[in-house]
């Protein structure tokens, strides 16, 4: 007997790949590192109706070590500062690298990151922090840290990058035939609990690749290393501006 599609939220049936949120994340270990960038290859990378708020740009590399439904894997973001339409401080991502394939199409489907499948790395060399994104077979980013030298805080980001703690990204979706939606949709990690934070000097160095071009918002200044592990939850994405459908 066929099923009924109401009782699925994803698909396929009897092992669907994108959990219903929210979900836990816990021991995420973050390799964060602020850095300035020409703004105007910032700029032609954020959608309208977003305002760029700074020549600063920020590369997470992600390990999560215990992730609900998607297990352990390893992520990575490019983010700018940007306003809202109201205003509000926010980041917004034109550039993610990922190993998990059910984030890849949870993020996509649920917020509108733009994902991409690639090898990412983050753990220690002796006193090294090495966090490395590879994307068809070439090493695209590798960001550098001092092991745990000056404890520090989250806080430390927030105070570079005005909320930094509020994702926004363009959602675009096929409908059907000769119908696109378009939308911004922003995203908040909830009940965080950060168990360690250091700070300290960082390094990053990025590679040309034609399908991750993150090359573009090149390195003119590294400004702040952030080293944190936290817990997390990953809640609903909630719609703030809905384009004219083309």
């Amino acid at each position: 007997m066929p099923f009924d599609p109401a009782e699925l939220a994803s698909t396929p049936f009897g092992a669907p790949l994108v959990p219903v949120l929210p979900i836990r994340l816990r021991r995420t270990e973050i390799l964060s590192v602020v850095y300035r960038t020409p703004r105007d290859a910032a700029n032609g990378l954020i959608p309208r109706p977003l305002r760029l708020a700074s020549d600063l740009c920020v590369l997470h590399v992600y390990h999560m070590h215990d992730a609900e439904w998607f297990g352990e894997y390893c992520e990575s973001a490019w983010q700018l500062p940007v306003l809202l339409p109201d205003d509000t401080p926010a980041v917004y991502s034109p550039f993610l690298v990922l190993e998990s394939d059910g984030a890849v199409a949870a993020g996509r489907e649920a917020y509108g990151q733009p994902k991409k499948a690639g090898r990412v790395r983050l753990a220690a060399d002796g006193d090294l922090l090495i966090g490395t994104v590879r994307r068809n077979g070439i090493q695209i980013a590798m960001a550098t840290m001092c092991w745990k030298q000056r404890a520090g805080s989250g806080d430390e980001l927030r105070r570079l990058v005005p909320g930094a703690d509020l994702n926004v990204n363009l959602r675009i979706r096929q409908e059907e035939e000769g119908i696109v939606s378009r939308e911004l949709v922003t995203r908040q990690f909830a009940d965080v609990v950060e168990h360690e934070a250091w700070v300290g000097t960082a390094t990053l160095e990025l590679r040309p690749n034609a399908q991750l071009p993150a090359h573009l918002l090149a390195v003119t200044e590294v400004v702040l290393g952030l080293h944190r592990t936290v817990d997390l939850t990953l809640p609903p994405g909630h719609v703030i501006h809905r384009y004219e459908a083309a």
